[in-house]
């Protein structure tokens, strides 16, 4: 084993740890920001309680597991996303590591943007909501940072981001509103990192996977027909389908439509 995959190997390590941190970040984002808190202030506190929480309570996945996933004073039910998303995060910001070409402008532009999807999707599980002072700010950090990093030229990342936002608002238009423009805004910083090929890919692999997911629940009685259901982490986990398989996928659409020899 060469110095150097050592050295990447312990990077991948570090990422996911860092990652996991992160997402216990994104976590506190996505309970706080759609009710207008501060996401630094006060400390972390159980939200049924109000008891503030010991520093070994809030190590990310593994505190969730020590308690049982309950709070040790109300025996209040800590909710499965908290890990979920820690976990997601740390996976994310891993395999970006792993796949990396030493590029570091890049590796961080992605890590931010993983973090980015995180806390949208913290904030759209818990509220349905995806707050506009998260994904519009974020749309544009991430539509300039994508290509002064040269992950997509700025043709590619300003056309990314129109089409994923006019996807969206169309479908919204159409249906009366029935899909929220939270999710266009979403969008921006989305097709900004993956560029507008890959941006019409990643909604259609989230409307698969929103049907995998939803149906079973309608069918069970979960989920009622009118409910809304949250479409960020549908989008965050297409997203990332893209980025890491994208062209392997392509390459199996084009040889199974013929449109590759």
């Amino acid at each position: 084993m060469t110095q150097g995959s050592v050295t990447h190997e312990i990077l991948t390590i570090l990422a996911f740890i860092y990652g996991i941190i992160f997402g216990s970040f994104a976590n506190v984002v996505g309970y706080r920001l759609p009710r207008g808190e501060s996401v630094v202030w006060p400390r972390s506190h159980c939200p049924n309680c109000g008891r503030t929480l010991a520093a070994w309570e809030l190590v990310p996945v593994l505190s969730w597991l020590w308690l049982r996933g309950r709070c040790r004073t109300c025996k209040a039910p800590i909710s499965w996303r908290y890990p979920a998303i820690e976990l997601a995060t740390g996976a994310a910001f891993a395999l970006s590591a792993a796949t990396s070409s030493g590029n570091y402008a890049q590796l961080a532009v992605w890590w931010a943007f993983w973090l980015y999807l995180a806390s949208a999707v913290a904030c759209d599980v818990t509220s349905l909501i995806l707050p506009d002072v998260l994904t519009l700010p974020a749309g544009a950090v991430l539509f300039l940072a994508s290509a002064l990093a040269g992950i997509r030229s700025w043709a590619m990342a300003a056309a990314g981001a129109a089409v994923g936002y006019v996807i969206v608002a169309a479908i919204h238009l159409v249906t009366g509103g029935k899909m929220g423009m939270g999710d266009a805004k979403l969008n921006l910083g989305i097709g900004a990192m993956l560029g507008p090929g890959y941006m019409v890919m990643a909604f259609i692999l989230a409307a698969i996977y929103g049907v995998v997911a939803a149906l079973p629940l309608r069918l069970a009685g979960r989920v009622k027909p009118q409910q809304p259901i949250p479409f960020a982490p549908f989008l965050a986990l297409a997203a990332a389908t893209c980025a890491f398989v994208g062209p392997e996928l392509w390459h199996v659409y084009a040889r199974l439509t013929g449109l590759a020899p």
